[in-house]
């Protein structure tokens, strides 16, 4: 019997131990951006270009491209072309008649970049160029199914993407 009220002594002043370490919490702080799990950017700037006629290609790994992302969600390219971020692929035309266009090939593990002349004959190696790649799960682009996709300002805003 004394065992028994040693045991329960010994737990109500373990109890009474635990109670008084508590502490009230302070005021709540403000609200963080909270992230988008759904989506993954990065920014990449390179002049890595590898010719292979009648175009350049420039290769850009980057892990969240997988099979599943391919199959079911969104791999979208944008190129930086003076101040904003136009989405691939795109055409640039010097005169009417003579244009270079920049087109993407996804692949399980990145991207390839191909930039061609309408002349087919080969370009100058083209500059040090930024590109924005952004993947969505199929979970994102089910959340977001009226979000212009062409449109990198529309599409930063909606999935959250930190510039």
């Amino acid at each position: 019997m004394k065992k028994v009220k040693l045991f329960s002594l010994m737990f109500l002043v373990a109890g009474m131990l635990v109670l008084n370490g508590c502490q009230k919490e302070g005021p709540a702080g403000e609200d963080g951006r909270d992230g988008n799990a759904n989506v993954v950017s990065t920014t990449v700037t390179s002049s890595a270009w590898i010719y292979s006629d009648p175009s350049w290609t420039l290769n850009i790994p980057y892990a969240a491209v997988t099979q599943d992302i391919i199959n079911t969600g969104a791999v979208l390219v944008y190129a930086k072309v003076e101040t904003s971020f136009n989405q691939l692929p795109l055409t640039f035309y010097q005169t009417p008649t003579y244009s270079t266009s920049v087109e993407v090939s996804s692949y399980a593990g990145g991207v390839n970049l191909i930039w061609t002349d309408s002349d087919l004959i080969q370009p100058n190696t083209p500059n040090l160029e930024t590109f924005k790649i952004v993947v969505i799960s199929s979970a994102g682009m089910a959340q977001n199914p009226n979000v212009d996709l062409s449109n990198y300002e529309e599409v930063a805003s909606a999935f959250l993407i930190a510039e």
